[in-house]
């Protein structure tokens, strides 16, 4: 994850627009990480799967939004192609409402398979 981040220049010098560009999506990325906006039952989630990383998912219609599990499907973060069929997700596994910063997390980003499904 750390070459993802590396500076476009070579050596040291004023920042270029393109080391500009992956500073300020890094630092949106901290941000939406240390202060996640709460998921109130709408919209995508941002679900925890594996150790670190962050997936796009979306409730099934008919969820009631105070069950515990949720069933939820995984979907792209950029296609919002589905991923999976239906997982049943612990709420305790909810880090937030899916904001665009989260991307850089996803497993399907990096080209990664997906974990087993969380529980």
């Amino acid at each position: 994850m750390t070459a993802r981040y590396r500076r476009c220049g070579r050596g040291s010098g004023p920042m270029r627009p393109g080391d500009q560009k992956v500073v300020a999506e890094f630092a949106a990325l901290l941000a939406a990480s240390q202060r996640p906006a709460l998921w109130t039952g709408c919209g995508d989630v941002a679900v925890r799967i594996g150790e670190r990383g962050l997936e796009r998912g979306r409730s099934l219609p008919e969820q009631q939004i105070d069950a515990d599990p949720l069933a939820l499907i995984l979907i792209h973060p950029d296609t919002e192609t589905t991923l999976t069929g239906t997982l049943h997700c612990a709420k305790a596994r909810i880090h937030g409402a899916w904001t665009n910063p989260y991307r850089l997390l996803t497993h399907t980003l990096a080209g990664r398979d997906l974990p087993a499904a969380p529980t």
